[in-house]
């Protein structure tokens, strides 16, 4: 606890300036070279999540189906390598990347095996490359690379109806366990299209992300105005009820944006938005240990649009915190450790699965209540000062608001999409020019 305590005192470091690391002989063509090398293993792995199914399918029918991580392997061992190489470190960066390091000896030794938290710590592998590449590179000239990326996840949506995708439904075998290729399933009696993805809320995700990239790096306004209508439609399609009400709130923050030019006040009114966003991500959910929540949805609309959050409430969010009275209620203080909850328990501790389908309950079966308050804090922290400075990048207020209102309803951290860019939008260097919409 001591220790958590004391790394918990530096956290608001997340909200200064970046720090400098200056290895010696390091000039414009290291910068580039660091800058091309991030674009390339970025685009690897956000091509293997859009194309997830078809890669899938076909690596499976010809026996490789391991190379399907190839790309995360890669970047992996980029975030081994980039602290050696860059020139800067972003504060999350080096905060993050410290706690995985403490928290992965944690579950090696808290939870059955070493090779859980090992898996953990995989899971975490986006988010730490996000955080460490983010300061490396621009997000803002990869727009040729989100252009293609939106138009094939939004064809493999809209073509689905139409078309009998020989990967929907599968799964394939790998280490002796069974892993789908593309989820078919229904919500209600209606299909939820997945497209090329794993999984209908990948598509969503996917859509949403490189719609709102697109939306703030394209020029044309009619240009913005059909990316963000094919977004929508693509998202409902999916019935990812989380995506859909990000995509409704930020279509009224580029909608008044427009209508008002701008004005700063703009800007802070929706700071105000996401710190509403950010209270409901933790209270909700610590409502429930004292709360006994029993919704009762009446009409069919009702029941397809908060069954799903009815279920968060009754039994999800307040299961996945009582992970922390396992083997002694000390784990409320201290976590369970990388792999204590989410996907290494999938493969480890099947019978105590629980997704979490929060992200701050996710990170406080992790690490416990006291440090995952102080993180959220200092995130907070963090994205305050980057909103209100002058030279912030314009696509970072919509990414982040889209992360934390989804986030209130997902375990982020085991998405490699949305893990990913809340890595980026927390430590990307800024272009020292103000840019909106």
């Amino acid at each position: 606890m001591r220790q958590s305590l004391a790394i918990g005192g530096s956290l608001m470091a997340f909200g200064a300036a970046d720090l400098s690391i200056k290895p010696p002989r390091q000039d414009v063509e290291m910068r580039v070279s660091l800058s091309g090398g991030v674009f390339v293993l970025a685009a690897l792995f956000l091509w293997s999540l859009v194309l997830q199914a078809p890669l899938r399918f076909g690596l499976g029918y010809l026996y490789l189906d391991v190379f399907i991580y190839l790309p995360k392997l890669l970047m992996l061992a980029a975030v081994v390598l980039l602290p050696w190489l860059r020139f800067r470190a972003s504060a999350p960066a080096l905060v993050i990347s410290g706690l995985a390091a403490l928290y992965l000896l944690w579950g090696a030794v808290n939870l059955s095996s070493p090779v859980q938290a090992a898996f953990g710590l995989w899971v975490l592998v986006p988010l730490l490359f996000g955080l460490w590449a983010g300061a490396v590179t621009q997000i803002a000239q990869w727009r040729r690379l989100f252009c293609l990326l939106f138009v094939t996840a939004a064809t493999g949506v809209l073509l689905d109806p139409f078309l009998d995708y020989p990967w929907s439904g599968q799964a394939l075998e790998l280490l002796g366990k069974s892993i789908e290729m593309s989820r078919q399933w229904t919500a209600f009696g209606l299909e939820r299209y997945a497209g090329f993805a794993r999984a209908s809320f990948n598509a969503a995700s996917q859509l949403l992300i490189f719609g709102v990239m697109l939306v703030v790096l394209i020029h044309r306004r009619l240009a913005k105005l059909l990316v963000w209508l094919v977004a929508g439609a693509g998202i409902a399609m999916t019935t990812s009820k989380g995506p859909l009400g990000a995509w409704l709130l930020l279509s009224l923050y580029f909608a008044g944006g427009v209508l008002s030019r701008w004005p700063r006040y703009w800007m802070q009114l929706w700071l105000v938005v996401l710190t509403i966003a950010l209270l409901a991500m933790i209270l909700l959910p610590l409502s429930t240990l004292w709360i006994r929540y029993d919704p009762s949805f009446q009409g069919h609309a009702s029941k397809f649009l908060f069954a799903s959050f009815g279920d968060r409430l009754t039994w999800m969010w307040p299961d996945s915190l009582r992970l922390l009275d396992l083997n002694g209620s000390w784990h409320w203080w201290v976590g369970r450790g990388l792999g204590g909850i989410g996907g290494a328990q999938q493969y480890f501790e099947s019978e105590r699965y629980l997704a979490a389908d929060n992200l701050f309950v996710y990170v406080a079966v992790y690490v416990g209540l006291p440090m995952s308050l102080l993180l959220f804090i200092a995130m907070w922290w963090r994205i305050v000062r980057l909103i209100l400075s002058r030279d912030m990048e314009a696509w970072r207020l919509p990414v982040l608001l889209a992360l934390i209102v989804y986030g209130a309803v997902v375990n982020e951290v085991e998405e490699g999409l949305l893990a990913l860019f809340l890595g980026l939008a927390l430590s990307a260097r800024d272009m020292k020019t103000k840019g909106r919409p």
